[in-house]
Parts: C-alpha cells; sequence; structure tokens
C-alpha cells in the first residue's frame, strides 16, 4: 500500500517552516532545481493559412518540448543547475528529447527510458499573419509513473521542486517529500485537471495561466483571483495574462506587470519561460516587485523567435531588456 499523503488543508499554514528570502542565497556548492514532469517533442510550421485541409509550410523547426522540461531549460540557460525526471520512450523522439536536455546540460541521470514505446509529442501550427496557433498533441503509450517509480536521491541537493500538473499522483507524492524537506514547491498550471487541489495545496508558489485563473477562482478582479488561490494553500500565487503582461501576489503585496514590447514571431513557451526565470528571481532572493519584471521580461524574449527553445534568454539578456533594472 502507498503511504498516506497528508496535504495541507486550504488556507492553513504550512507545516514547515519557509525559508527566508535572505537565506535562499547560497554559499555552499550550487543548488539544483529538480524538475518532475512533462518531457516532449514539438514539431512546428509556420504556414500562410492554418484551417485549410492541405497548406504548405513556410517554416518548419522541431525542438523539446513540455512545460516541466522547458522551464529547467530556461533555468540552464540562466546558469542555474537542474535535474529532471520524467519517463520517455526509446524512439527516435525520445533520443531527441534526451539530447536536448543534455546540450543544456540538464542532469537526465535519473531520467526513465522505457524500451518499444512511443515518446510525447506536439504538433503546433502557427499563422504566419496572425500568430494564431493550433495545436495537435499526444502523450505517446509510455507507462505512467507512479510515486513508487520515484528514485531515491532526486531530491538530493534540492532548493526548489518544480512540478506542471501533469501527473497529479506522482506530482504530490515527490511533493511531499520535498515539502518536509524544506524545499520549496513551485507549481507551473495551465489549465485545472484532477488531482490540482492537492498539488496547490502542496505548493508554495502557484503560476498559473489566465485560464487556468478563470477556472480555478473566477472573479472580475484578478486580486479577488489570487487571493483565492492563496487561500488553498501557497504564499504566491501569479497569473499570466499573454500580451496584456502578468500580475503576482504575496500576501497584501500585488504586482501588476505590462507585457515586454518585441516582435512576436510565436508564444510557445513563453508561460513556462516565465516561471523558469521566476523560479531563478525566486532564488536569487529577489522581492516580488524584482521578480515579475525579470519573469515577464524572459517571456517576451523568448516570444522572439519560433518554438519554447530556440530563444532562451540569459539572465544578461533579460537585464537588459529590463533596462538593466
Amino acid at each position: 500500500m502507498a503511504p498516506k499523503r497528508t496535504a495541507r488543508k486550504p488556507g492553513s499554514p504550512a507545516s514547515k517552516a519557509l525559508p527566508a528570502k535572505a537565506s535562499l542565497a547560497q554559499t555552499g556548492p550550487p543548488k539544483v532545481v529538480v524538475g518532475v514532469g512533462l518531457a516532449s517533442v514539438d514539431l512546428l510550421f509556420v504556414c500562410p493559412r492554418i484551417d485549410q485541409r492541405l497548406v504548405d509550410a513556410s517554416v518548419f523547426s522541431m525542438q523539446g518540448g513540455g512545460s516541466a522540461a522547458n522551464i529547467l531549460a530556461t533555468l540552464a540557460a540562466m546558469g542555474r543547475r537542474t535535474r529532471f525526471f520524467g519517463r520517455i520512450g526509446d524512439d527516435e523522439h525520445g533520443h531527441f528529447i534526451l539530447r536536448g536536455m543534455q546540450n543544456l546540460r540538464v542532469d537526465t541521470s535519473l531520467l526513465s527510458v522505457e524500451k518499444d514505446r512511443v515518446s510525447a509529442v506536439s504538433v503546433l501550427q502557427v499563422d504566419e499573419l496572425s500568430r494564431r496557433r493550433k495545436i495537435l498533441r499526444s502523450r505517446g503509450n509510455v507507462t505512467p509513473l507512479s510515486p513508487r517509480d520515484l528514485p531515491a536521491g532526486l531530491l538530493r541537493d534540492a532548493s526548489m521542486l518544480v512540478i506542471d500538473g501533469s501527473q497529479p499522483a506522482l506530482q504530490a507524492a515527490i511533493a511531499e517529500k520535498a515539502r518536509d524537506k524544506g524545499i520549496t514547491v513551485l507549481l507551473n498550471a495551465s489549465q485545472l485537471s484532477g488531482g490540482m487541489g492537492e498539488l496547490l495545496s502542496l505548493s508554495d508558489i502557484v503560476i498559473g495561466s489566465e485560464r487556468f485563473a478563470n477556472e480555478l477562482a473566477p472573479s472580475d478582479e484578478l486580486r479577488d483571483s489570487l487571493r483565492e488561490i492563496l487561500n488553498l494553500g501557497p504564499r504566491i500565487a501569479l497569473i499570466t495574462l499573454g500580451e496584456t503582461g502578468s500580475v503576482g501576489l504575496e500576501g497584501s503585496k500585488l504586482v501588476e506587470q505590462e507585457a515586454l514590447d518585441v516582435f512576436v514571431a510565436d508564444t510557445s513557451g513563453a508561460g513556462d519561460a516565465f516561471a523558469g526565470a521566476f523560479a531563478y528571481a525566486y532564488l536569487q532572493g529577489w522581492p516580488l516587485e524584482r521578480a515579475v519584471p525579470f519573469a515577464n521580461a524572459a517571456a517576451g524574449l523568448v516570444c522572439r523567435s519560433l518554438g519554447a527553445r530556440s530563444a532562451l534568454p540569459t539572465v544578461a539578456e533579460v537585464m537588459a531588456a529590463m533596462g538593466n533594472k
């Protein structure tokens, strides 16, 4: 029988003492950010039209994808140590996923590769003029991971755990272990799905899309939606608003940030870049009023190019886009 998990009750204080932000600066060996969730391949096509039966693409790109993997890719591009756990097939797409993470120096030593299985893949069509997207995706046929598959040492030297809601039972189990060890848990949620309530109660930071916020805590006022999310357990809640920007709430501190003024080639991975950059800023000990603009700028810079991985910014690039603030 799997051990019973004891999620924090909505609105109740955390069961562990949370580290003060000033204590997040590391004096010993660099800590690692651990990601558990989805890794996939993105096949991207830029087309004159995306609603017709047969269309010739003007641009094609094949890149790594998956929310948790993209967040770690962002952090790795910013110089953070990262470690990923998930499951892929041993097909060509799986090999591509693995090479992509290794090229970014993401630790994949604990990654599960299953023989004779097909890895997750997404097909994204992007309209040349409107930049509107159409997405077709498959999770492949790898065997779903369960809590008993969690490897020993996954959280060794970890300062943060990143989860994406794609495997709720697995992610709840590792999130509880992380909280017991005093490790910050960040949940990046694109939409409301089964098991999300437990993940919310186990998370310190929740970053959600506008769709997620509307499904979870519908309100005419973003502050009210954010406050309702905080009532479920997290200490910090943020909502990404696409071309409008983003908004975050920590306690009574509300930070609103307009989107970066850049040419938008494609918005794929922008939310993941926001989450990765916010994780970086948080681990630097930056306050919310500095962390949100930093994350917002990183998300904007990713939109300069096609796909989630082709324009991952460095810290210097993000700071330059912010005017070195």
